[in-house]
């Protein structure tokens, strides 16, 4: 797809770690891994994104697009480092 826009950016990369997540939360129900403990194996799931920066901003230049998928990619690894963090100290007591 061929959008230079944020909003579309934005999408992208939500849709790219929403669909990865699922599919390493399919592997943890099929091997019966259990989510606790485990939780830095979902960091696999930015790789796709950061693939999708590289293409829209190397390959079309799409900056606009570029950039809301790097602040977008940036907010939600944020995000999922201070669930990480926190999930352990509640694990710890």
């Amino acid at each position: 797809m061929k959008k230079d826009n944020a909003l579309f950016g934005v999408l992208v990369c939500l849709g790219s770690i929403i669909v990865t997540a699922l599919v390493v939360i399919a592997v943890f129900v099929f091997f019966k891994i259990p989510f606790m403990g485990n939780m830095k194996y979902f960091l696999a799931a930015f790789v796709p994104a950061i693939v999708l920066l590289r293409y829209y901003a190397k390959n079309l230049q799409f900056m606009h697009t570029s950039k809301a998928i790097m602040i977008t990619l940036s907010l939600v690894l944020v995000a999922f480092i201070v669930f990480l963090v926190r999930s352990k100290e509640i694990a710890l007591g």
